[in-house]
This record gives C-alpha cells, structure tokens and sequence, in this order.
C-alpha cells in the first residue's frame, strides 16, 4: 500500500471533512507554465511521423482533455505547510492507495486503457526533451514523460500524480450557475459544488473551462482516507466543529465519534522544540466535551 499527502488550504481542508472532494486540474490551471508543454525539438520529429504534420496538436489536444490530482510522499515539509496548507492553518490529509488498482480511491467505474488514466511519480529533469526514440509506438510514452515532468527546481514536493480524463470528474464548481440551469446538473445540496451525471455534459463543460473558470473533483472513497492532519498555526475549534457536523452528513469518513466520545486517525501539528522541524501528535480531546 501507498501512502501518498495532500495539503490543503483551511477553506479546503473543512470543505473536506465534510465531503471528500480532490481538484482535477487542467494543465492550464496548475502554477507552474511548463506543464505538459511538449519542447520544440520533440514537436519537430513528432510532426515528420507517417507525415502527420499537426501530431504534435493533437498530441496536445489529447493530454488537455485530462487533469491531474496532484499529491506528495512527504506529509511534513516545511516549504509546502507554508505554500499551499495557508502558512500551517491548513491541513495534510493522508490516502491509502493499493498498488492493484489506485483509482480504487475515487468512486468512478474503470476507465479504459487507452485513456490514459494512471498514477505515477513526477520525475525531476532540467531538460523538456523526450529523451528516447520518437515513433509511433512510443506516443503514450511521451505523453506520460510530458504528465510526469517538471524542472529539478521542484524536487522538494516529492511529488505524485493521478493523470485522470476530465470525463472522470463527479462534481463541479461554477462562480455562475445561471449558466447551466438546462443541463443535467444536481447540487445534491452541498456547498457551491454540483454533481455532474451527462458524460456528454462534462465534455463540454471541461472544454470551456478556461473560459468560464469552472473547477472539476473527483469523489474520494472514505476507506481510502487515513489520517488528517491539523496545522499547527489550525484553528482546532473550528476542526473540531467541522468534523461533529461531518459525522452527522455521512458523507465522509468519521473523523469525529460520539459513541466513543473520540477524534479517529487526527493529528496536529507540532512545532519541534530544538529543530526546524514538525511532529504530529493524535488529537486526545472528547468529542462530546469539544
């Protein structure tokens, strides 16, 4: 089993406990300009192939209508604590993902083979060049080098990737709703996030999306959530309350338990008191006392 850490701003974080929702991102939208943006040399000797002079677009095209679910080996670094956990108020949620099948972890059906969904660990280079032969069969391979590669300046965040078709996402968030009140949308009551059924729907909503800035998620499966961890800078209150209500919605895992009056497989950050360092410690307060 894989252990794998998402950190998360605070909004996000109590977002979370209550329904367990990940961003699938489009490679526009990711904070980094080189992402899955194929260097020139290998668009040159993708575009002489069987005389298919705009290969190169479609190859491109193809991996724009995938996002990725970006998380890290490492629950404890500093540098993303401060980055993109809201300068440690956030939180780092922790997922078990069995080496059989990952995207066991998400509640969709099995995605087809030739649709390029995977997990896989981002690899760490100077250079954008695909580094072995270019040919037909070796396609899917570039695509997954183009997914998987970042410049060695991001090494740090150690991190891993769902590659998953936009196709995939259970759930969207629009800044306008209006937009959509005649397609097959249903907001099942959660805060600003609607749930997409249409296939055909989310095709085009994704292939808009730049446009209307519209976010897509993916449905995590409880059993693959393991622990949550509060930053130390967190408001425990605030988690705390989070997680009773989370027990009453049912729509997550049981981070807060009235029968046995205990927080489950919660953590809060410590400040080290020697080293620049964190530890976590299990949160020990009652629920029923909280």
């Amino acid at each position: 089993m894989l252990r794998l850490y998402k950190y998360m701003s605070e909004d996000v974080a109590l977002k979370f406990i209550k329904k367990p929702l990940l961003r699938l991102t489009p490679n526009w939208a990711l904070n980094d300009p080189f992402e899955c943006k194929v260097a020139s040399t290998t668009n040159q000797k993708l575009n002489i192939l069987d005389g298919n002079v705009e290969r190169s677009i479609h190859t491109a095209d193809f991996m724009g209508l995938h996002g990725i679910v970006s998380l890290s080996e490492t629950p404890d670094n500093l540098l993303m604590w401060s980055h993109y956990a809201d300068e440690h108020k956030g939180a780092v949620v922790e997922f078990l993902i069995e080496g059989a099948d990952p995207l066991d972890m998400f509640n969709i059906g099995k995605c087809p083979t030739s649709s390029d969904a995977i997990l896989g660990k981002v690899n760490y280079r100077k250079r954008r060049n695909y580094p072995f032969s270019v040919d037909v069969q070796s396609l899917d391979s570039i695509r997954t080098h183009y997914y998987l590669t970042k410049s060695d300046e991001w090494i740090y965040e150690k991190e891993h990737r769902f590659i998953i078709p936009g196709t995939e996402a259970s759930y969207m968030r629009s800044s306008n709703q209006g937009l959509y009140s005649d397609l097959e949308l249903n907001n099942e009551g959660l805060d600003n996030f609607t749930l997409i059924q249409s296939v055909d729907t989310k095709q085009n909503l994704w292939k808009y999306s730049k446009e209307t800035q519209d976010m897509f998620f993916m449905d995590v499966h409880p059993r693959a959530i393991g622990r949550f961890i509060i930053g130390c800078n967190g408001d425990l209150d605030l988690y705390k309350k989070a997680m009773k209500e989370g027990e009453l919605s049912g729509l997550g895992k049981t981070f807060a338990s009235s029968v046995f009056n205990k927080f489950c497989d919660v953590e809060v950050s410590k400040i080290h008191p020697e080293r620049f360092e964190l530890t976590f410690e299990p949160l020990m307060d009652q629920v029923n006392n909280s």
